[in-house]
């Protein structure tokens, strides 16, 4: 398992202090943007978080890559722009939520970054694999929590859904976000299956000893 820090901010100055305090443990980032509709939070827009990336070019080094999570229903939107920044900044996933896409007509092939597909609580296994030939989709992530904030309870019944794609023959990566923290992780390793990545929040941005934190995650990992 590896470790990303997930990103949620309200600001640029906000997201810019993200960064400060994490590149210096971290390579890869996970930005999340909520549009206040399809989750009951609203962070800095795609556009607004690439303008900072590539105007700060002293923190923002080409070392670094940058996933997006799309809590939008206007996720085309959102893709457009990134695809008019990826010659400039490293962009090495976008995620759409199921629950807004539930179509075969959306397609994950993007000749610009890796489109994959985010599962909230509630949704199930069966029906993504009723949509998609699932090794298709190059990367799944497992929300486990309710989408939208930072802090929300972590749900361990999720973790139900990572055997489930393993034993529909899902061979893809797998992604686990919400709610991971010291307490949690010793919960998520005791599984038969474990994620590929965990997206660890507000453990790592709301901590005032990041070096202390990132000591004790890598004892776990």
């Amino acid at each position: 398992m590896r470790i990303v820090p997930s990103i949620l901010e309200y600001t640029a100055d906000g997201l810019l202090m993200q960064l400060q305090k994490l590149i210096p443990y971290f390579s890869r980032f996970q930005i999340d943007i909520a549009d206040g509709v399809f989750v009951d939070n609203k962070t800095i827009t795609a556009e607004k978080v690439c303008k900072i990336l590539t105007t700060n070019r002293s923190l923002i080094t080409d070392n670094l890559y940058f996933d997006f999570h799309l809590m939008v229903c206007d996720y085309q939107k959102e893709v457009t722009v990134l695809e008019r920044y990826a010659n400039q900044i490293h962009i090495n996933l976008v995620l759409v939520h199921f629950s807004i896409i539930r179509s075969t007509s959306f397609t994950t092939r993007n000749p610009l970054f890796s489109i994959g597909l985010a599962i909230n609580p509630q949704d199930q296994i069966a029906d993504l694999a009723s949509n998609y030939a699932l090794n298709s989709i190059p990367v799944i992530q497992i929300m486990s929590i309710k989408p939208g904030k930072q802090g929300n309870p972590f749900m361990p019944e999720t973790l139900n859904k990572i055997e489930q794609l393993h034993l529909a023959g899902y061979r893809n990566r797998i992604y686990l976000d919400g709610g991971i923290n010291d307490t949690t992780i010793p919960i998520i390793i005791k599984q038969k299956y474990l994620p590929d990545i965990l997206c660890v929040g507000s453990y790592l941005t709301k901590s005032n000893n990041i070096a202390a934190k990132v000591q004790h995650l890598n004892s776990f990992v």
